[in-house]
């Protein structure tokens, strides 16, 4: 009975995680099951949508206020690892420039979700690609508003700005 029932666990498991062999982290699980800044954003100040090869999609929203991320969110249609992924960055660019979160690395996002399963890895690079979009679209709205959230010219890269 205990063999047929951590069988049916696995199968929900990789139904909404994705199949893997590797265990999934405790942090990766709870973000999966339980995420946090889920949702799209009215009026961001930036926002970047990928789609990956394997079909799953992310959209993150960033909000500055005075030049530092206050807020930021995301949909994912995918895994349950995409979700964590998407948790994660959002988690970790909260409270830095633009600058330092375009400096986030899929390496950075793997050691805050104490590590994901080699065959979801991708998950982290769409997270950053993502972000990155989202940084990009910032200068992009600033430039068009005709101002600069970063008080740096406006013509300068996301990943340039400085504090």
């Amino acid at each position: 009975m205990k063999n047929e029932i951590e069988k049916i666990f696995q199968n929900v498991q990789n139904y909404l995680m994705g199949e893997s062999s590797e265990p999934y982290s405790d942090k990766v699980l709870t973000y999966a099951y339980e995420p946090v800044n889920i949702g799209e954003m009215t009026s961001p100040d930036g926002k970047g949508h990928v789609k990956g090869n394997c079909g799953d999609e992310l959209m993150i929203w960033i909000k500055l206020k005075k030049g530092i991320i206050s807020n930021a969110t995301f949909l994912s249609e995918g895994c349950g690892t995409g979700v964590a992924c998407g948790c994660a960055v959002t988690e970790m660019v909260k409270g830095k420039t633009p600058y330092e979160a375009s400096k986030i690395t899929p390496q950075d996002i793997l050691f805050f979700l104490d590590g994901l399963p080699v065959s979801h890895m991708h998950c982290a690079v769409l997270a950053i690609q993502a972000l990155q979009k989202a940084l990009d679209d910032i200068q992009v709205v600033t430039i068009k508003k005709g101002g600069s959230q970063c008080q740096e010219e406006t013509e300068q890269d996301p990943r340039e700005w400085v504090q």
